[in-house]
């Protein structure tokens, strides 16, 4: 009875029948409280009904909020590297004969593999390119406006705040799933201990006991 096999769902709703009928028949109440589970302890078993069920919709809004944030990330995410290649390749042409500009600048070599550091990596270059006004009318000649680069920097602090929010809901998530972990422990060990005292309780009342047992 502790370790069930059933979906969460399909549990829950037959847990919420044991304590309804256990709580609602006056003659399995009864005859369980005469082996200690009398109203108030079965109300116990309520409330960790109860207490699961409010945390398990927490954790289902924090995975749809978690999923949410994240498709957000996904789309901030690709828009700020669309603009950020398209500004380094033209300034890689804009400078291409100038050493001092390209390592300031950083347009050779790999790009940041992690996305913490490839955000630092393009506010530098978007910070240096926009503090220097003979930069930026070099690359001015190419298209590329001190509001393109205004506009990438935005971009990079939101998707900053953005993948923060993500961090945040991945660990509310996280914890909200090991809470819940411990309260179904909790209440599975109380539903077992208390099919076991209403068997013997209603041992002379096979039907009864058959009304509740069925998890």
């Amino acid at each position: 009875m502790h370790f069930t096999k059933l979906a969460f769902d399909e549990y829950i709703t037959k847990v919420a029948y044991l304590i309804g009928n256990s709580l609602g028949d006056e003659r399995i109440s009864r005859a369980t409280a005469r082996f200690g589970y009398d109203n108030d302890r079965l109300k116990m078993g309520e409330n960790l009904y109860r207490r699961v069920k409010d945390i398990s919709e927490k954790q289902n809004k924090a995975k749809i909020k978690k999923i949410k944030m994240h498709k957000k990330r996904r789309s901030v995410e690709s828009s700020v590297r669309r603009k950020y290649m398209k500004i380094l390749q033209i300034a890689r042409i804009a400078f291409a004969n100038d050493v001092l500009i390209r390592r300031a600048l950083q347009l050779d070599g790999q790009r940041e593999a992690s996305l913490h550091s490839w955000l630092n990596q393009v506010s530098m270059f978007a910070s240096r390119l926009s503090s220097e006004n003979e930069w930026m009318k070099g690359i001015a000649n190419y298209g590329i406006s001190n509001d393109d680069i205004k506009d990438l920097l935005d971009s990079t602090e939101e998707l900053r705040d953005v993948a923060a929010i993500c961090e945040q809901e991945k660990e509310n998530a996280k914890k909200l799933t090991a809470i819940k972990r411990e309260e179904l422990k909790k209440l599975q060990g109380w539903i077992s201990d208390f099919l076991k005292i209403a068997k013997i309780a209603l041992e002379d009342q096979p039907g009864l006991y058959n009304k509740i047992k069925n998890i």
